[in-house]
Formats: structure tokens, C-alpha cells, sequence
């Protein structure tokens, strides 16, 4: 499960459609930019950038404790490669 500090961006975007891809649970935590919420105490101690998205994987791979993680292409390089991924296959095509 993860939880997806959001705001309608096109780089929060990306992650939640990466998400749907991969039909991955998560829940949305809605991050309104424009009052400041990426401030808050909370947010900054997950995302000392404080900037979004903002991922929290509450199953990482090695079973510890939930791991956050942030920029929009760390995070979709994260979850494409996390073990349990359902990212499908990349397969060739033949054009002719």
C-alpha cells in the first residue's frame, strides 16, 4: 500500500497513473500547494525538498519500516523496479 502526497500536477500525475498501471492500492493524500501544505513539519520530515509528489511505501522490500521517497522520476524508477511490481513486461514488436 502507499500513500501518494498529491497535487494535480503533471508530475503528481505521472505517479498516479504509474499506479493505476501497475493496479497498485493507494491511497491519495491531498498536498494543496498553493495554501502551503508541503511545509508542514510532517511533510518536511519525509521530503526535506518539500516539494511534490511526495510516495510513502508502507512495504518495502526489505520489511522494515515505510520508506519515503520523492521526485517524480526516482519515484517511478522505484516502483518499476520494486519486486512486487506488476509492471508489465516490456515485449518487442515486429513492425513490417
Amino acid at each position: 500500500m502507499f500513500d501518494v502526497y498529491y497535487w494535480p500536477t503533471p508530475n503528481g500525475k505521472k505517479i498516479t497513473v504509474q499506479l493505476e498501471e501497475m493496479g497498485a492500492s493507494y491511497n491519495i493524500v491531498k498536498t494543496a500547494i498553493a495554501l502551503g501544505d508541503q511545509f508542514d513539519a510532517g511533510f518536511l520530515k519525509m521530503n526535506p525538498n518539500a516539494r511534490m509528489p511526495l510516495l510513502v511505501d508502507h512495504a518495502p522490500a526489505d520489511g522494515g519500516a515505510p520508506l519515503s521517497g520523492f521526485e517524480s522520476g526516482a519515484i517511478m524508477i522505484y516502483l518499476a523496479e520494486k519486486p512486487a511490481s506488476s509492471c508489465p513486461p516490456t515485449r518487442a514488436v515486429a513492425v513490417t
